[in-house]
């Protein structure tokens, strides 16, 4: 058959039969692999190849998160799934920007909290994996998902993010050593990325035992007095506000420590903001809920 020079190729299988057929037939095993939806079949192709490379030439174990998260049917919390003021989960109508029943009544250390889901399932399992793994790309995915609510919810009070600054929950350089990267300090930058704030590490750390191998009620005492604030913390100025980002909120004695130790500028008018991954029921966290045994089972936070 002779092809006129001047007729297109046909785009897709679609095309070419002049319909499109619903719903699709069982997959063809030899087609090569699927494409996502949006993507040209070119960067499709290009896509699973460069994932091809990382599998076997660096040992990549798992595939990237949005293929995760589609897989798995996830997707970040919305504002209207949590309590604002402490991050627990609430339903339609319990709460607002002064608390949900169970914590309006209760002092906390920081004043908003911003989170991207319940610690437990596909969340759980990735924050594991970035905390105690190699793989410095999947936290960086996940500080930006953070980001991207940090982002809406300044939009939504209309907060100026020129006003904001963002600093990471610190760790110390022996378990900097140790685990081969800064975890908090990769999420705070990608934080600050997405909502242009400011990064500044305005807190320090004293080395210690870690959290996730203390009893609940270990907790609080194991990070009384090891925080300490950094030159840039005492110059925060009046109406700033304090972005704390870390992984996991468990018993919360960890995010208290820090906000506390940010008192300093609390007391000139900035106020805190507890931005973490995940977020586990306990007794300690703020709101007065019951503890999940997942939430001790391997968060280095609290």
């Amino acid at each position: 058959m002779i092809r006129d020079e001047n007729q297109a190729e046909p785009r897709s299988a679609q095309d070419a039969a002049g319909k499109f057929v619903w719903p699709p037939g069982p997959p063809d095993l030899d087609a090569g692999p699927p494409v996502l939806v949006g993507e040209r079949p070119a960067r499709g192709r290009a896509r699973a190849a460069a994932i091809e490379v990382e599998r076997v030439w660096l040992g990549l174990t798992r595939p990237p998160m949005a293929d995760r998260m589609l897989e798995a049917g996830w997707l970040p919390d919305s504002p209207d799934q949590y309590c604002p003021r402490c991050g627990e989960d609430a339903g339609p109508f319990e709460a607002d920007f002064d608390g949900c029943p169970a914590c309006r009544s209760k002092r906390l250390a920081w004043d908003v909290a911003v989170r991207l889901g319940c610690y437990d399932g596909l969340l759980r399992e990735m924050i594991l994996e970035f905390k105690h793994g190699p793989w410095r790309r999947l936290g960086q995915d996940l500080g930006r998902l953070l980001g991207v609510a940090v982002a809406d919810r300044l939009r939504l009070m209309r907060i100026d993010p020129a006003r904001v600054i963002v600093t990471p929950v610190p760790t110390t350089t022996r378990r900097r050593l140790s685990r081969g990267v800064d975890h908090t300090l990769v999420l705070a930058r990608e934080v600050s990325r997405a909502t242009g704030c400011r990064l500044v590490r305005a807190v320090g750390r004293q080395h210690g035992p870690p959290q996730s191998r203390l009893p609940m009620s270990a907790r609080k005492g194991n990070v009384a007095g090891v925080f300490r604030a950094r030159g840039a913390a005492a110059r925060l100025g009046p109406e700033r506000v304090v972005v704390v980002v870390d992984d996991v909120r468990t018993t919360g004695a960890t995010m208290t420590g820090v906000c506390r130790t940010l008192g300093g500028g609390r007391r000139a008018g900035a106020v805190c903001w507890a931005a973490t991954l995940g977020v586990a029921s306990s007794e300690g966290s703020g709101s007065g809920r019951s503890g999940s045994g997942a939430a001790n089972s391997g968060a280095g936070s609290a």
